[in-house]
């Protein structure tokens, strides 16, 4: 499937950019919300539709959800308006619409009123389409650092969504700090760090280069007690920061 400068294969569960000449084998959460999506295109899927992927119960978390829509929209890069925020409703793929006007005689003259009329109403319909449907803005990259490692440097990018998040994610950040600094090398030039609004999933992405190619790996590490033990470092034993 093909839309733009990118190309969707269902079957491998790949996106391949042709522009960045870049291909993304996607995450389960990713896959599962873009084929939902691509399967009813023009139609919005709630948030708690998408989560149970057409099981009967819910198979990945509201945050999984939304960290699957940022990234993809991400990777879509100038193709990402057709992914939308449906305020109320969820989330909608925008199939474009290309038409083709058939030769014809030419028209008969008009009244000008008629032809103004027309021009307005266009405008308002397309004001009314606008502010229904615009997609909600990326998240904001609020903090990037590079962080130096032996024998190089990587960069390390916070993504907070609120004042709640970016008060949590500091010391998480200083944690992940620490880690890299254990390391000579590293395959990924690039961390991402991300925090769910409840506190109880870390979102962590690593972009990296292999033989000329993009490297991506995804990992969401999920701590849903009442007092989520992120700022305890307890997180770093499960992530393979160097590897």
């Amino acid at each position: 499937m093909q839309f733009g400068e990118v190309r969707f294969d269902r079957q491998q569960g790949e996106l391949y950019h042709q522009g960045r000449d870049e291909r993304w084998q996607l995450p389960r959460a990713e896959f599962l919300v873009l084929t939902q999506l691509l399967d009813h295109p023009n139609i919005p899927l709630s948030k708690e539709r998408l989560r149970c992927a057409g099981e009967a119960k819910p198979v990945m978390s509201g945050s999984a959800v939304v960290k699957a829509v940022f990234t993809l929209r991400k990777f879509l890069d100038n193709e990402a308006e057709r992914l939308q925020t449906v305020p109320g409703k969820g989330y909608c793929w925008v199939r474009e619409v290309v038409s083709s006007v058939p030769e014809s005689s030419p028209p008969r003259a008009r009244p000008r009123w008629l032809g103004g009329a027309a021009v307005a109403l266009a405008l308002l319909m397309l004001l009314v389409f606008y502010f229904s449907v615009r997609p909600t803005p990326l998240p904001e990259v609020q903090r990037m650092e590079t962080v130096q490692l032996a024998q190089q440097s990587v960069s390390l990018i916070q993504v907070m969504q609120s004042d709640v998040t970016d008060r949590h994610l500091a010391p998480i950040a200083q944690q992940l700090r620490q880690g890299l600094s254990r390391c000579a090398r590293s395959p990924w030039h690039t961390y991402y760090l991300a925090l769910s609004n409840d506190g109880q999933v870390l979102n962590l992405t690593l972009r990296g280069e292999e033989d000329g190619l993009p490297t991506l790996r995804n990992l969401k590490i999920s701590d849903f007690r009442l007092q989520p033990g992120f700022d305890q470092g307890e997180w770093l034993r499960e992530v393979k920061l160097c590897e």
